[in-house]
């Protein structure tokens, strides 16, 4: 009687009680570090009761780590989430990397050194190696980087 007399007063006072999911999530196999491939590092499936409404923030198909690298260093056994996840940097600080400037029937190519590391869509600053000037543009998939005038 007491306890559906508090589920009664959680509703009244609209505090409704947290529901887990018993749920299967993937987890990785063996220490994943920054950088690294989760998916080659292996995974397997483990059982957690996890808040329902915390469940968006887990790992909960294979597919979701398909293309994505390690954010921070992951346990083996205990449930990634999304946030310890991110794409593969396209550029790499100090290595040289392509520049590819396009505009209405031009096309210019250089070769600029990064001066941090990114993803594809992020924007990068660039040293271009032949004039030494520091530019702006935005790395590619491919690991150039396209530069604009702006």
């Amino acid at each position: 009687m007491r306890g559906r007399l508090l589920l009664l007063l959680a509703a009244f006072l609209g505090a409704a009680p947290a529901s887990a999911a018993d749920i299967a999530l993937y987890v990785p196999a063996s220490v994943v570090y920054p950088g690294q491939n989760v998916l080659d590092r292996g995974v397997i499936a483990m059982r957690f009761d996890v808040p329902g409404d915390r469940l968006s923030s887990y790992v909960v198909e294979q597919g979701m780590l398909r293309d994505r690298v390690a954010r921070r260093t992951l346990l083996p056994n205990q449930p990634i989430l999304l946030s310890d996840l991110k794409s593969p940097n396209s550029v790499t600080a100090g290595v040289a990397a392509t520049l590819i400037y396009r505009e209405e029937g031009l096309l210019i190519t250089g070769l600029g050194t990064p001066l941090q590391s990114a993803g594809a869509g992020d924007a990068v600053r660039v040293r271009n190696v032949d004039s030494g000037v520091t530019i702006s543009g935005v790395a590619q998939e491919d690991g150039t980087i396209e530069v604009s005038s702006q």
